[in-house]
């Protein structure tokens, strides 16, 4: 693929319309193709490369690079027994037809073979006419080429695996160790990597506006955060106690708290709208863009987003070419490849117009808008949306006009990208037809799409009707025998074509198949106290395609599966007295599903606006294989969104943002000899995680360094550092350090295993080693990481010298009577033992002195 790209950027040059030799070429033109396969060598069930090119490239008379492909390829691969398999190749950009090239006249696709053995490849193209829609003139609309059979090229299949890059990334696939620390842009090498970064598109509500994998709060690409470790804070907007004469009450009210905030994740980076903005310039509000892994702030954008969304680089270059098309000059399309661009999303309503908005998510300028629109839901990866767009709405019987293009009025429809000519939103609609007539007032609305993109169904809470989204016929329709209220019916998206609702009378969940209608299962009935029936309408879920997790009002969590809807498991949080149910409700705020992880947000019902907050709402992270709580953070957290190993929460109760994950550790150490040959090894390990608006208070109340603290204290540590525990704050918690390895390496190299300490809670460390050897030492201290923090290590040297010598000779020994049994039956001894010592000093005196 790499070398077609290469190529198609060398021969884009090549066809300039002024100096092309195209012009007045002889038809028809020539053609000859060529195939390879890579890697030659693979193993069964492995897959493989296959390039594909024709040349020359399609180009119209006027030496303009033509803005289709060749058509009709067919390829045929020998098999070992030599039987045939023949077939019209798809280009693995997903852009074009089976059998037709990219305009450049390439095709690449995936094979796997199944059978140990020898194989041949090689393609056939008939001739063709290739006739210019835009640049018809001196020289015709139309080229000529004739047919070509390629070359024939051999590959062989083996039992083993064999490892080479194209299959399996050697020696690029082991995927970064977990304790150690990397950061955005992955390097395009490790597109192994993929399995542990993923964006997040964002989610505002049950049913969002754009359909992509994160739609239902499942970020299935790498883990979760296993402890509530805060990595960095960020001030969202005005939060917190007034006080004074203003009493209790709170800045801001809850609906515009940051549980609010529509947060898209896209290549390491996190944008949300920022409150109380000014329309500046013909735009409503202004975003942020701000780093996900320090928190850190890198623009302000005027604009409002609702959502991120792949547009990948082919399709969303057709659309702009059909808009230049106009007046200007066609692109290659295909000299884009198939690379994503990150793109914002949002919409701008200014009287019944609503404006569709795309920005540049690295720089958040404008890039693209469409006018008159109509509400819709986008599909991520693709350049489809499907919409309803009411003639009126009715509230209380009353009808008023509906916000929206009004040539669409009463109609559910299909919208291309590439078919829109200019701003013009309302040329790429694809089909249109009436919509259904509901049974009530309430005007239906686009519930969910098939992953297959082959199915929609629209609603309106008690009725369902389903489409064929292709061609807009009908495939069925459902009404329910009871009445569903808002928010109790939820497509499972994901990947799951199905659906859930609600039954508020018999308290049970009903799953129906997007494709078909069809009833599947019930679960058993959640009534297990009157707030999960009352209440019902405030439950939050996800699923991971096998199970799904719902928690509800009652305080409890519940797993059921999505085969037969049995339940799994229940998970019931603590007993509370601030709330009339006498626990911490799920309501409808916050959950989010990572890592075999399930996080959600237990507090009070944020879109009511109780003034003052209901105290103890907290973020509770389950393990979804045992059900068991793997950590509670309290203070007012709510999950927003999640990639990376890394979840953001908002706090309603104060204003700000959170990051939570690993973050980076830092160690030191240092060696010195004491009497005796002995060394003290002393050091530390800090936690060096951004902090961001909270980094005055933390120095302030650690001017050392923020100390590294155990897993198992993490809750209790991070409630007295970033959520204000009053009873924490006047006696700060007792909390353990981590674990510390020390080594010493002699000059010979030879490796002395000192020992594990632990730190304490200031982050400090000590240790006594006693060396068998004099030299000098290098001395290592490690942290290897926690699920906290990652690894870091320091050293030192020492030098190691034997016990301090003397010219004096050393007293013999004497040995005390072992009858002695109290300390003055000892000094008595020595008072005795001393006076006879001098006793024998004067006598030998004496004596010298008479033989003088």
């Amino acid at each position: 693929m790499t070398l077609i790209l290469l190529l198609a950027m060398t021969l884009m040059m090549a066809f300039a319309p002024k100096t092309s030799a195209q012009i007045g070429t002889i038809q028809p033109e020539k053609t000859n193709g060529y195939i390879t396969v890579a890697p030659t060598l693979v193993g069964v069930g492995q897959q493989l490369t296959v390039n594909l090119f024709v040349v020359p490239l399609p180009t119209y008379p006027n030496g303009q690079p033509a803005y289709i492909g060749f058509n009709g390829i067919m390829v045929t691969i020998t098999l070992p027994d030599g039987t045939k398999d023949t077939f019209a190749p798809t280009d693995a950009t997903g852009g074009y037809p089976a059998g037709t090239s990219q305009a450049l006249g390439a095709i690449y696709f995936f094979y796997t073979p199944t059978v140990v053995g020898n194989y041949s490849i090689s393609f056939t193209m008939p001739a063709q006419n290739l006739t210019d829609i835009y640049y018809a003139g001196d020289y015709g609309n139309s080229t000529s080429y004739t047919g070509c059979s390629s070359n024939t090229f051999d590959f062989t299949v083996q039992s083993g695996i064999v490892l080479a890059g194209l299959l399996n990334g050697y020696p690029w696939a082991p995927l970064p160790n977990a304790n150690v620390y990397w950061s955005f842009p992955i390097n395009g090498n490790n597109r192994e990597w993929s399995a542990i970064a993923g964006d997040w598109t964002g989610v505002i509500s049950t049913m969002p506006a754009v359909n992509s994998i994160t739609d239902m709060r499942w970020q299935p690409y790498g883990p979760g955060p296993s402890t509530p470790h805060v990595i960095w804070t960020q001030y969202s907007r005005e939060g917190g106690i007034v006080g004074g004469s203003i009493g209790d009450l709170s800045y801001v009210g809850t609906t515009s708290s940051p549980a609010y905030s529509a947060v898209v994740i896209m290549d390491g980076y996190a944008y949300y709208n920022l409150p109380n903005t000014v329309p500046t310039g013909g735009y409503i509000g202004q975003f942020e863009e701000i780093n996900l892994q320090t928190g850190q702030i890198v623009y302000v954008a005027n604009g409002t987003i609702t959502n991120g969304i792949h547009l990948f680089g082919n399709e969303f270059a057709q659309s702009n070419a059909a808009e230049a098309a106009q007046g200007g000059t066609v692109l290659l399309p295909a000299s884009y490849g198939h690379f994503s661009q990150p793109v914002l999303w949002g919409t701008v309503t200014e009287g019944s117009t609503i404006y569709w908005m795309y920005y540049d998510a690295i720089t958040g300028v404008l890039i693209k808008q469409f006018n008159n629109c109509s509400a819709a839901r986008l599909i991520d990866g693709s350049v489809l949306a499907f919409g309803q767009q009411g003639s009126y709405a009715f509230s209380q019987g009353v009808a008023s006009a509906v916000t929206g293009n009004p040539a669409l009025a009463g109609d559910i429809f299909c919208w291309n990208m590439t078919s829109v000519v200019g701003t013009n939103w309302a040329s790429g609609i694809v089909w249109k037809e009436p919509a259904p007539k509901p049974l009530t007032y309430v005007l239906p609305t686009i519930f969910a799409v098939s992953s297959d993109l082959s199915t929609i169904v629209y609603y309106n809470y008690q009725q369902y009707w389903a489409f064929n989204a292709v061609t807009g016929a009908s495939k069925w329709n459902l009404t329910l025998p009871w009445q569903a209220n808002a928010n109790e019916e939820v497509p499972l998206g994901g990947g799951i074509d199905d659906f859930i609702i609600f039954n508020p009378t018999d308290t049970d969940f009903a799953c129906y198949s997007i494709l078909t209608g069809q009833l599947l299962f019930t679960t058993p009935s959640a009534a297990s106290a009157p707030w999960t029936t009352g209440y019902s309408i405030y439950y939050t879920e996800s699923n991971d395609l096998t199970n799904m997790y719902i928690a509800f009002p009652d305080g409890t969590i519940r797993a059921y599966s999505l085969t037969d809807g049995h339940q799994l498991w229940v998970n019931q949080d603590p007993p509370s007295t601030e709330y009339t149910s006498n626990v911490v409700p799920y309501t409808h705020g916050g959950s989010i599903l990572m890592g075999g992880l399930f996080y959600e947000y237990g507090g009070y019902e944020p879109s009511y606006e109780l003034d003052p907050i209901p105290r103890f709402a907290f973020t509770i992270c389950v393990n979804v294989t045992t059900g068991a709580t793997v950590w509670v953070l309290n203070g007012g957290v709510n999950p927003l969104a999640a990639a990376d190993g890394i979840m953001i929460e908002g706090n309603q109760l104060n204003g700000l943002m959170y990051g939570i994950g690993k973050g980076p550790s830092a160690t030191t150490v240092t060696a010195q000899q004491q009497v005796g040959g002995n060394v003290l090894i002393q050091g530390s390990v800090f936690d060096k995680s951004p902090i961001g608006s909270y980094s005055a208070t933390i120095t302030a109340m650690y001017p050392n360094g923020l100390p590294a603290i155990s897993d198992d204290n993490m809750s209790v540590w991070m409630d007295y550092l970033y959520m204000q525990n009053a009873t924490l704050l006047n006696a700060p918690p007792n909390c353990n350090g981590v674990p510390v390895s020390l080594t010493a390496v002699d000059s010979n190299g030879n490796s002395v295993n000192i020992g594990t300490v632990t730190s304490d809670g200031s982050g400090s460390f000590a240790s006594q080693w006693t060396p068998t050897t004099p030299g000098l030492y290098q001395v290592y201290a490690t942290f290897g990481g926690s699920n906290s923090y990652y690894s870091s290590y320091a050293e030192t040297h020492a030098t190691v010298a034997s016990a301090a010598s003397t010219t004096t000779p050393a007293p013999t020994a004497t040995n005390a009577p072992s009858n002695l049994a109290t300390t003055s039956d000892l000094v008595t001894y020595i008072a005795i033992v001393g006076i006879a010592i001098i006793i024998a000093i004067a006598i030998v005196g004496l004596v010298l002195y008479r033989k003088k």
